[in-house]
């Protein structure tokens, strides 16, 4: 008999009422590649766990003071604040549990560990990483928009023969822009003949390989409404109970690592095109959660984007990020830069039985803490795990992730970097236990 694989659960710790939590960043991803009837038993490939806080930004000349304090004061380095004491307080109580480790074993992609030995170093930070791991070339933007977006499918399922071989198709090209499904509860793959090279798809997942563009959401529109033609007790047809967005948003750190394409440089702003089009997807008494910036205007256009769509903010939770010894990775004061990420999450306005609108807006908004240490540069954890609990029906319920880098069990996924982390050259096999 082959000896059995189990894989850690990503939630470390969490108490009672589910304020403090501690997870693991990688596992929160390779946990949510599976179902419990067909568990993925594989790992990620991660960054080296870090032993000690970022090198300082905070300013140390009187003059840089200074300088860094008339931005303060003009608004554009206006941050916004987590509750202190909360931060405080997670720290000292997952410090409190000895038997605790701040993250599991990491498996490291061989390409890290090469350049490691090379430079006889680990001090180098988790934003740059990624830059070791030589990832396929998926696609061009230029290719992407001369792709003639009206004569391919409108959406595909893929044919139960891939449970067995995986789908082959000779370019990427062949799956972008169009709605692409995996109907069976066990994991398949996209093999893709040009470049030679492997994609993920978890059982049950569907994603949207494209930018976020006015043409794209329209087909993502259509699609979604004759896909999920069918209402549930929850939602018409189209819509999701849960909807999670990663914007890329513009910011030094983005700008200096080249991972991503922000707003600011993007041929059409996507976030208005999800202001425009994504509300009539959201069903009553949905979920929506985005994850901000530390920036005051960027906290102010979300929560413009939320109001718009009619939802009101009920969470607001903070990933603090650590090293492996329960340290911020850099002051949670600092003025240059903040050991945490936000994110804002709000539910719909529901429609009662008589017909009127069941708004939140009176609620207080509740605060979260999720620490964790941090992985590869813009990897975020996974939120499966933590989102669930707060779904109306865990075992049923429709989500979306707009944004995604990397696909999800039973959930929709739309990007244009939507498989990056579903790439075989990210996995390997788990140590047997």
């Amino acid at each position: 008999m082959s000896p059995t694989i189990e894989l850690p659960h990503p939630v470390l710790y969490q108490n009672e009422d589910r304020t403090i939590t501690l997870i693991d960043l990688p596992q929160s991803i390779s946990f949510a590649q599976g179902t419990p009837g067909n568990p993925c038993t594989d790992a990620l490939y991660s960054s080296p766990p870090l032993k000690k806080p970022y090198a300082s930004l905070e300013p140390r000349s009187e003059k840089a003071k200074q300088k860094v304090q008339h931005h303060i004061l003009s608004g554009s380095l206006s941050q916004t604040s987590f509750p202190r004491e909360l931060l405080v307080q997670g720290l000292a109580e997952i410090r409190a549990e000895r038997s605790l480790t701040f993250c599991c074993q990491r498996r490291i992609s061989p390409f890290v560990l090469t350049h490691q030995k090379e430079n006889r170093s680990d001090s180098e930070s988790s934003e740059d990483w990624d830059k070791r791991i030589p990832e396929p070339k998926m696609v061009t933007r230029s290719m992407a928009r001369g792709f003639n977006y009206w004569m391919s499918k409108k959406h595909f399922i893929l044919p139960s023969s891939a449970l067995s071989n995986g789908y082959g198709t000779s370019q990427m090209v062949d799956i972008m822009n169009q709605v692409v499904i995996n109907p069976f509860p066990q994991m398949t793959h996209i093999h893709i003949s040009e470049t030679g090279t492997s994609y993920r798809m978890p059982p049950l997942s569907t994603f949207m390989f494209a930018k976020v563009g006015q043409l794209e959401a329209s087909r993502f529109s259509n699609a979604a409404c004759k896909i999920l033609s069918e209402p549930t007790t929850s939602t018409a047809p189209g819509q999701f109970d849960f909807i999670l967005l990663d914007p890329p948003w513009d910011n030094k750190s983005v700008r200096r690592s080249e991972t991503y394409q922000t707003r600011r440089n993007a041929e059409e702003d996507p976030l208005t095109v999800l202001q425009e089009m994504l509300g009539r997807h959201i069903a009553p008494g949905a979920l929506v959660a985005c994850w901000i910036t530390n920036k005051q205007s960027v906290r102010a256009t979300a929560l413009e984007i939320f109001e718009t769509w009619g939802i009101d903010l009920i969470e607001e939770w903070a990933w603090l990020k650590t090293t492996v010894h329960g340290e911020p990775v850099c002051d949670i004061d600092g003025t240059v830069r903040r050991p945490y990420e936000i994110l804002l999450i709000g539910r719909s306005q529901d429609i009662t039985s008589d017909g009127r609108e069941d708004s939140d807006s009176d609620v207080s908004v509740r605060k979260r803490l999720v620490m964790g240490v941090p992985d590869l540069h813009s990897r975020k954890p996974c939120l499966k795990t933590l989102i669930e609990p707060m779904m109306r029906d865990k075992s049923n319920y429709r989500a979306l992730e707009v944004f995604a880098r990397h696909l999800t069990a039973g959930w929709w996924s739309w990007g244009d970097e939507v498989l990056k982390y579903n790439w075989e050259g990210y996995w390997t096999k788990a140590e047997v236990q």
